[in-house]
């Protein structure tokens, strides 16, 4: 039952990563997908009715253990915009493959596992296994991508303005937890295998995580995007206010945001935020029932911006999300005397 309930919850992350698609990361679809698989299997095996029939859903379970911890790793990789390189990852997926291969061995070479004893205790089957020199590349595997995704989530923690500390120590947390369920089942004998639980959850934690991160992205809201990023800055805000992210245009026209910390409020004195856009922004959040946007423009050194302030909403609209900003240079486009009767403000 246990199996059923966590090959159910599996698809049903596949479910939210079908219906958010077009915020996914490919490597979590991947995930999903082998756990999903490798649930299927761990399912199979459990309702197994001899020895040939565990062994083959036996294998179909080693596409969770083959793939999932190599696919977690680029899922951390992602989230702290960090690449792996093309050939490099291709040689982690030929290893993989390799890996995977080697289970489907068992039952015809003594590779993986030199034996492999079929019970039965009640309802529930189950295999007891002498593991054999394969085995151990697997093993070395799941260890590697593990420390792997460790050290990038170290090194990413310090870059607090690109990467959100909270979602780091997330993926972290939830990448030791697996492997630290393996290592106790795999030196503790114990019929009910822990794993499928543990990566489902995974999957389901990290699904949430990356829905919640990918939709305050700037590059993945395309419908407020409607000129050039590299002509129009791009600030995001949650519903609470905290900072979200921006684009690279949006940091020339607004130099503190290179200071400023993913998912934290905004520092509250100095830089040109405070000055101009902060009682906007408010004066808009509290406002927004009425539909519209916030609209002005601001001087600053001689030069004109105007910025234009809109809510984001979750899924049909049906509630606010968060804030975002759009700032551009239209210096070469409004006059002064236009300036003065749209807003007011003086330079500074």
């Amino acid at each position: 039952m246990i199996y059923f309930i966590s090959f159910s919850f599996a698809l049903v992350s596949i479910m939210l990563v079908v219906f958010y698609g077009k915020v996914m990361d490919s490597n979590n679809i991947l995930f999903n997908v082998v756990v999903a698989v490798g649930n299927g299997g761990f399912y199979a095996l459990a309702t197994a009715s001899n020895l040939s029939e565990a062994i083959l859903a036996n294998k179909v379970s080693y596409a969770l253990g083959s793939f999932a911890p190599m696919l977690l790793f680029f899922v951390v990789c992602s989230i702290c915009q960090m690449q792996v390189p093309r050939f490099t990852r291709a040689v982690m997926y030929c290893i993989q493959i390799i890996v995977f291969f080697s289970a489907c061995s068992v039952g015809k070479s003594t590779l993986f596992y030199k034996l492999v004893e079929y019970h039965k205790d009640g309802n529930m089957a189950y295999l007891t296994k002498t593991y054999g020199p394969l085995h151990s590349l697997y093993l070395g595997t799941v260890l590697f991508y593990t420390l792997a995704a460790i050290v990038v989530g170290i090194i990413s923690v310090n870059r607090k303005n690109y990467v959100s500390r909270f979602n780091v120590m997330v993926l972290i947390f939830v990448d030791l937890l697996v492997v630290g369920v393996y290592l106790i089942e795999r030196f503790i004998s114990y019929q009910v295998e822990l794993l499928p639980i543990f990566f489902t959850a995974a999957a389901v934690i990290i699904t949430v995580t990356l829905i919640r991160h990918y939709r305050y992205s700037i590059y993945n809201n395309k419908e407020i995007v409607e000129e050039n990023l590299n002509k129009t800055g791009f600030v995001m805000f949650n519903e609470k206010l905290q900072y979200m992210g921006c684009n690279n245009y949006a940091t020339e026209l607004l130099p503190e945001l290179l200071n400023w910390e993913l998912e934290q409020k905004v520092p509250g004195s100095g830089g040109r935020f405070n000055t101009f856009l902060r009682r906007p922004l408010n004066n808009y959040v509290g406002n927004t029932g009425d539909g519209g946007k916030g609209r002005g423009t601001y001087s600053y050194k001689g030069r004109l911006y105007r910025y234009e302030i809109g809510a984001l909403h979750s899924n049909y609209r049906k509630r606010v999300i968060g804030y975002v900003i759009q700032l551009s240079d239209v210096t070469d486009f409004l006059t002064g005397e236009t300036y003065e009767k749209d807003n007011g403000q003086t330079d500074n």
